[in-house]
């Protein structure tokens, strides 16, 4: 399951994509920036991630450079979905993000976006992230079979999360001070031909702004309406030579990396 974009049409797209915004910059936004390009890279210890709003982790069989890949394409992604879509329109902006991953040479399978309907008094946020989450890897696993995996990935990210008290306090800032609450949660492993998989699950609320004091996990859904969006997709690391370069240089530039913070999603056994 590879893009149809073809490397030299993502080539010349992402070109524009940095041309367009860096010509937008003010020579006093430049010399300012963002920050300082990210100093922390994966490993295979820390192989959880949280990008802002956005929670990443890692199977055992993807490796170290195809971690760091699908992070920058995350964050490319989420920098133009937020030059393109500055509001509060959480569906504009999944969107655009997953039609920048499309452009980068993503294969990105079904872009849903649809209200959440559950009937329960008793649901929490984490009991419908949870829901979400598995909607989205059951919709992996039904076209790719390597794809089982994700589910065991997302619970123990989400489990491993709850243990760390500076990701946690860093994820739910970002979403709580959100408009719509954005989220998205992305289990990736690799498969044997060394393609990159991940499922995504979106998750969007409106109302209940009083909530905002609870911890996050705990949020109950009176007076909220929920939104998800859920996809999977797959990138062959091979495209991603011809993109490096200048797709690093940008990121370097004008992603916040103050935004992340790396955890350990399972206990490595000890030798």
């Amino acid at each position: 399951m590879e893009s149809l974009v073809s490397v030299d049409e993502s080539i010349a797209l992402v070109r524009a994509r940095i041309d367009k915004r860096q010509s937008m910059q003010s020579a006093a936004f430049r010399a300012r920036g963002f920050a300082a390009k990210d100093s922390t890279s994966p490993t295979k210890e820390l192989d959880a991630v949280v990008l802002a709003d956005t929670l990443v982790g890692y199977g055992d069989n993807i490796s170290l450079e195809n971690m760091a890949i699908i992070e920058n394409l995350i964050k490319f992604a989420k920098l133009e979905a937020s030059y393109e879509v500055p509001g509060n329109d959480p569906q504009a902006w999944y969107l655009a993000f997953l039609l920048c991953l499309d452009e980068a040479g993503c294969f990105v399978a079904d872009a849903g976006y649809t209200a959440y309907q559950k009937s329960s008094r008793q649901l929490t946020m984490e009991n419908i992230v949870t829901d979400i989450v598995k909607a989205g890897v059951d919709a992996a696993k039904a076209a790719i079979p390597g794809a089982s995996v994700l589910s065991a990935i997302a619970d123990s990210t989400l489990d491993a999360l709850k243990k760390e008290p500076e990701a946690i306090n860093l994820f739910s800032h970002v979403v709580t001070n959100s408009n719509g609450v954005r989220l998205a949660i992305m289990p990736c492993d690799q498969l044997a031909n060394g393609m990159i998989l991940t499922s995504l699950a979106s998750i969007d609320s409106v109302g209940g702004s009083s909530e905002t004091g609870v911890v996050f996990f705990d949020w109950k859904t009176s007076g909220r309406d929920i939104f998800r969006g859920s996809s999977y997709i797959t990138f062959n690391p091979l495209r991603y030579m011809a993109l490096k370069d200048e797709l690093e240089e940008y990121l370097g530039k004008y992603y916040k990396a103050v935004l992340s913070k790396r955890f350990q999603r399972r206990r490595i056994a000890q030798m």
